[in-house]
Parts: structure tokens; sequence; C-alpha cells
């Protein structure tokens, strides 16, 4: 309870054992950026990527963000 995957699973460690499969969650994590270089290319397009930045990124990192030169 709490986390993404917590919060939004119907199911459990105990129902996946007692149908001798996997736990079918929402969220994945790699082990390692080698690992989670590799899991991409199983199981997404490369339409299907994205990248983006936050805002607060923006705002934490660009230099002239604003347009005011300071």
């Amino acid at each position: 309870m709490g986390t993404i995957r917590g919060d939004f699973t119907i199911d459990s460690y105990e129902v996946s054992d007692a149908d001798d499969r996997a736990v079918r969650n929402l969220i994945h994590a790699s082990g390692s950026p080698d690992e989670a270089e590799k899991e991409i290319t199983l199981w997404f397009k490369g339409e299907e990527l994205h990248s983006y930045r936050l805002i607060n990124e923006a705002i934490l990192y660009d230099v002239n963000l604003d347009g005011i030169l300071e």
C-alpha cells in the first residue's frame, strides 16, 4: 500500500502463486541502466519512446528561461 504498484493492482503474490504465474503489475523497474536498455527493446517500439524534460528541470538548469539576460 502507498506505492504505485501497491495502489493500482488487483493482483498479489498469493493469487499469482495459486495460478502458477508471475504477478501482473503496472510498474517495472530494471536493476541497472544496461538491463533497462535491453528490456526497453523487448517491450517497446521506437515510436513509443519519448524524451521530455520536467518543468522543474528547465527552471533549475536553463540559463535564460525567462528571456532576461542576467
